[in-house]
């Protein structure tokens, strides 16, 4: 029923929401205030302009359980006006809590993922566990892909491909499966 019921959401989206928009909507810089975050040729752009237009975007919000041991939850952002949807997903796990959000097109082609990982030293139902957090994002552009630390510095690592296989891995797994 609820992978029916999103399969359906996820139809609806993408037929009304096809209109597509200029990629420079709502954003106007001077070439001397482009930065790695906002340079528009890494999608980092893409946040600030979901950040600042997140009130008119419809969403549509499945549970996940069958995807980890304490479930989760997939939001999924949508509006006619804009050139980009927004897949925010959360696992909940006893050792681990995963925050993806993935910025796709219409054909659901990566655009910008960002992937924050929380590691637990130990379950979080023992009590006064530690946290570490990881965050990388993989900007898709221009039929490359490159991988980026917490502060948006470039990574150029032999894993990157293992990385990214994993995190497309994680959205197949989830928005194949409702």
């Amino acid at each position: 029923m609820i992978r029916t019921t999103l399969t359906l959401l996820i139809s609806a989206c993408f037929l009304g929401c096809s209109t597509k928009q200029s990629q420079t909507s709502g954003l106007t810089r001077n070439s001397t205030e482009a930065s790695a975050d906002t340079h528009p040729g890494n999608g980092f752009h893409l946040i600030e302009d979901f950040e600042k237009y997140k009130n008119t975007f419809e969403s549509d919000t499945s549970d996940l359980y069958e995807h980890s041991t304490d479930g989760g939850e997939l939001i999924l952002f949508h509006t006619k006006d804009k050139d980009y949807r927004v897949f925010d997903i959360w696992l909940y796990g006893e050792t681990r809590k995963i925050h993806a959000t993935y910025w796709t097109d219409s054909n659901l082609n990566f655009k910008l993922v960002k992937r924050t990982d929380f590691i637990y030293d130990k379950p979080y139902y023992l009590g006064d566990y530690k946290t570490e957090e990881v965050t990388q994002f993989f900007s898709y552009q221009d039929g490359l892909v490159k991988r980026y630390n917490s502060d948006r510095q470039e990574i150029t690592a032999t894993d990157n491909a293992e990385h990214e296989k994993a995190t497309r891995q994680l959205f197949d797994d989830i928005v194949n499966d409702q």
